[in-house]
């Protein structure tokens, strides 16, 4: 559950993509502290131009074993076997982050890793996961998608203030759109379910209290950064409703 809303603050940091593992360790434990569940990813790459035959080779090998964005496999060895890919307990991420530099270390091999880590050729990706936070996450596709989710929710809130509302996170995938995050109060529960907004122009927005990846900064994507650009607000009663009243559950969502 979460508090008094340290995620926002904790996500508008402004750190480097670059980030070594020691920092990485205390940004995700800090995460968890303040009541999310997170998870790793696979790390983006991007190909220097100056890179050698061997750190050509090792970045594919990287991203044909680890896709960059999906979340890495299940530990089967050591403290994290059969321990789930979602942590929200911080000691549970001093392991996992170091398992996963060790992984992706012996994946590139170890006489090339060091240089393509502090080249930014290799940077660290990690996500929120919506339905282990208790959180709601709101996905917005693209430009268009952000000016019929800002409509919908000032209409369905009848709040003028919605109608301006910045997303949580810009993600650069969802280009000209972004991700909204909302939180719960502590004992608050919330079933996972997905809606989408639709009967409007073409847009692409999903709504979910479920199984939805949130990427947060500094991950990137393609070399260019996931960033904070507005809170992440309690839930609001408005919202609370839509979702319960015409969200469905992962398997009608899958369906």
């Amino acid at each position: 559950m979460l508090g008094s809303d340290p995620i926002a603050a904790l996500l508008g940091a402004g750190m480097d993509p670059r980030l070594p593992e020691v920092l990485w360790k205390g940004y995700l434990r800090r995460l968890v502290n303040a009541g999310a569940a997170v998870t790793m990813l696979g790390p983006d790459v991007v190909v220097p131009d100056d890179a050698t035959d061997a750190e050509r080779a090792g970045l594919a090998t990287l991203v044909s074993t680890y896709p960059t964005g999906t979340q890495m496999p299940m530990e089967t060895t050591g403290k994290l076997a059969g321990a789930g890919l979602i942590d929200a307990a911080a000691e549970r991420v001093n392991v996992r982050v170091g398992a996963y530099y060790r992984r992706i270390n012996r994946t590139v091999g170890k006489d090339v890793a060091a240089g393509l880590w502090r080249r930014g050729a290799i940077t660290t990706s990690a996500a929120i996961h919506a339905g282990a936070s208790n959180m709601v996450a709101v996905m917005i596709g693209d430009a268009a998608s952000l000016r019929v989710w800002r409509q919908w929710s000032m209409q369905a809130s009848g709040d003028g203030y919605e109608r301006h509302s910045a997303p949580t996170l810009l993600v650069p995938q969802l280009r000209g759109g972004g991700m909204y995050l909302f939180r719960t109060s502590e004992g608050d529960r919330i079933d996972p379910l997905t809606m989408a907004v639709t009967g409007w122009e073409d847009c692409s927005i999903t709504v979910t209290s479920g199984d939805m990846l949130v990427p947060v900064p500094p991950t990137c994507q393609n070399g260019a950064p996931v960033t904070r650009l507005g809170p992440c607000r309690m839930l609001p009663g408005w919202l609370r409703e839509s979702l319960l009243g015409y969200g469905v559950p992962p398997q009608s969502a899958a369906a």
